[in-house]
């Protein structure tokens, strides 16, 4: 696969130290990407509510698509994908599995443009305790007592935010729920990452160049700038690298690691949103503080368990 390299390069290290590294970079350059589309190129008014951030999602699957594409062929994998190609019946397996991340590829470029980079965030702080009890109650994983005691002191800044911090935005259920239910399916049908993230960007590719071609005829494409495409070709970069690390971290950790080592993502995009001007109100503070309470038990848990 695509990371082969990584591997031949990081032969010492164990499956878990791989994901572990993969997970952290990952959400490093995931951070990067709300700040990268608020440099996005003039946009022109249309009818469509929010239609540069839809615009950007579509322009994000279709140069991931080519990304993709092209990294298969210099690695010599592209074969393997036309395999999956040719296989009919798989099809519609292809198809859920582009269906549930949509809504996550969409998100992540619209949300920073209406200014929701921080329920985002909370969407993101909110993905690790499903992604624990999917862990728990469906694949029987096991969590040691302080894992415990911190998703109940994050389950609890989640239950705050609900019951008295004026309710929770439905960008949080998006990311919270969308993302366990991905991970499910991707688990029922073992495939390399890259294989499984062009598959999910070609099935998509279709309905966003409709919704581009709706929001902006494909004669005015002509008239947009090079320097535009080069901005276009970028964001399909930022968007593809993180996501095929975090597909990859995915396969190498228990899903109930996987799950807290995620914290570090929506820590990362929070600041971003306070560096990019958006505030939180005081009564939604100990939202934010549970929840690093819980990161720090987490982290001290597993310093102590290396130790």
């Amino acid at each position: 696969m695509i990371f082969s390299k990584l591997n031949n390069k990081t032969f010492h290290f164990s499956d878990h130290k791989k994901g572990l590294m993969a997970s952290i970079i990952a959400s490093c350059l995931f951070a990067l990407l709300p700040m990268y589309v608020q440099f996005q190129p003039t946009w022109p008014e249309t009818a469509v509510t929010g239609g540069a951030g839809h615009w950007l999602a579509g322009q994000r699957v279709l140069w991931s698509s080519v990304i993709m594409l092209l990294g298969l062929i210099i690695v010599g994998r592209i074969s393997m994908l036309w395999e999956q190609l040719k296989q009919w019946r798989l099809w519609p397996r292809f198809l859920l599995s582009a269906c549930l991340i949509a809504p996550q590829f969409w998100l992540f470029i619209w949300a920073p443009l209406q200014g929701e980079i921080l329920s985002v965030a909370l969407g993101y702080f909110a993905l690790p305790l499903t992604l624990v009890a999917v862990g728990y109650f469906v694949y029987g994983e096991q969590l040691s007592r302080v894992q415990l005691i911190a998703c109940i002191i994050a389950a609890c800044g989640v239950v705050y935010a609900y019951v008295i911090a004026d309710g929770i935005s439905w960008i949080v259920f998006v990311v919270a729920l969308g993302y366990p239910l991905y991970f499910m399916n991707r688990r029922r049908y073992p495939m390399a990452s890259d294989l499984v993230f062009t598959l999910d960007n070609l099935f998509l590719l279709p309905i966003a160049l409709l919704a581009m071609l709706y929001l902006q005829p494909f004669h005015d494409w002509q008239q947009i700038e090079v320097s535009s495409w080069a901005y276009y070709l970028g964001l399909g970069i930022t968007g593809t690298l993180p996501m095929l690390l975090f597909l990859y971290a995915s396969q190498m950790l228990p899903l109930s690691l996987f799950g807290l080592l995620t914290y570090l993502e929506p820590t990362l995009v929070f600041c971003v949103g306070l560096l990019l001007g958006e505030r939180i109100e005081l009564i939604q503070w100990p939202i934010y503080g549970a929840i690093m309470l819980a990161l720090v038990l987490i982290a001290i848990d597993s310093y102590k368990r290396r130790g």
